[in-house]
């Protein structure tokens, strides 16, 4: 047996060894999370959840994000990878083997990562359940009550935040700051519902957040460094709900309807009015557009309703985005993101990211206006 295990370790790393351990201990893991769900809610909630806040832990001393830079130095990974592997193959038999193995660690790397922070996530008890929100039944009468709802928080809250130049919410804090906020609110959040476990964690602003927007990204959470990233190039309180959507990623929320909802359902909810405003404006959007694809004149009824601020802040988000809206890499980036989604269970895909309407709408009705 001592002269296998040299024999192999010739050819293969110790790392690539523990990971493929890892893997196939993983592997199990992952097919007992696909056909059980009660398996899955428990190890979101009690171990997912502490590998998530480890990795956080690890990467917030990091003042930029690791993934990015990671991307950012893509090209030159490539070539040195090349240039290595070309070396390597002219030594020989065995260094080839082993650079091929090591490879294959930093892949099943990747997958560990992904089950032990993330996969269960897609497979719990949906939020609906979680929260017993009774969708069923629900009317356009319900919708508009929601929205107006919505709009009577947002006239009131327009009131309580400052303005920049262009009439648009101005964010109070540096984004350390807000991060705090955010996980105070997340704190309320758990103690209310008790449905995620909440940790300190930061949110990371993307350097290249401009060209990002092009391809429609606002955010995206990494689960191998446990990264909050955060496109900074949108206005204000759309990179407020963007930074508590993927912050809701990192308390194991991975559905993308779900994760949506929390994220405005941990705004509205929070104690800090400028946080409370971001959540119902940006709910206001969903529950506003699917009321006026129902019911034009009841959607004229609330609209007149609405404060003129708000008004200027969707007016300007609008006149925002259209430098963005047509774009290659877009349309790019969907494709690869559905696939992902739906790979993950997800069968709608990106469309998933929209599905909040019915959940919001109920969330309102049994938890707010009662």
């Amino acid at each position: 047996m001592k002269q296998l295990y040299k024999r192999v370790r010739e050819y293969i790393p110790l790392f690539t060894i523990i990971m493929m351990a890892l893997s196939f201990i993983s592997l199990i893991l992952f097919i007992i999370v696909l056909n059980s769900v009660e398996f899955a809610d428990f190890f979101n909630y009690h171990i997912a959840s502490f590998a998530r806040w480890l990795l956080a832990f690890l990467t917030s001393w990091i003042p930029f994000s690791l993934a990015e830079l990671f991307i950012i130095l893509l090209p030159i990974w490539i070539i040195t990878l090349l240039i290595v592997a070309i070396k390597t193959a002219k030594k020989g038999k065995k260094p080839t083997v082993r650079f091929i193995s090591v490879l294959f660690g930093i892949v099943c790397y990747i997958f560990v990562t992904f089950v032990w922070t993330y996969s269960s996530g897609f497979h719990t008890t949906t939020i609906e359940k979680q929260l017993d929100l009774k969708t069923e039944n629900l009317t356009k009468q319900d919708l508009y009550e929601a929205t107006m709802y919505v709009v009577e928080n947002i006239n009131d809250l327009s009131t309580k935040i400052q303005l920049d130049e262009s009439g648009s919410a101005d964010l109070p804090y540096n984004y350390r700051e807000l991060s705090k906020e955010i996980c105070k609110a997340y704190e309320l959040y758990e103690e209310k519902h008790g449905v995620i476990k909440s940790f300190n964690s930061k949110i990371k602003p993307i350097m290249l957040s401009k060209p990002l927007t092009y391809t429609h990204i606002s955010g995206i959470y990494t689960f191998m460094t446990g990264e909050g990233n955060v496109n900074v190039n949108y206005p204000d309180f759309i990179v407020v709900s963007s930074a508590t959507h993927e912050m809701s990623h990192q308390r194991g929320v991975a559905r993308e309807n779900e994760s949506n909802f929390t994220a405005l359902v941990v705004l509205i909810n929070s104690e800090n009015d400028f946080l409370k405003y971001c959540g119902y404006l940006d709910m206001y959007r969903y529950l506003s557009n699917a009321l006026y694809s129902v019911d034009k004149e009841l959607f004229k009824q609330m609209y007149g309703t609405l404060c003129t601020q708000a008004k200027v802040e969707l007016s300007n988000y609008a006149k925002f985005f259209e430098k963005y809206e047509d774009s290659k890499a877009s349309e790019v980036t969907d494709k690869v993101n559905d696939s992902y989604l739906q790979a993950n269970g997800q069968e709608h895909g990106t469309k998933s990211y929209g599905m909040i309407v019915e959940v919001s709408c109920a969330y309102i009705k049994q938890y707010k206006m009662n």
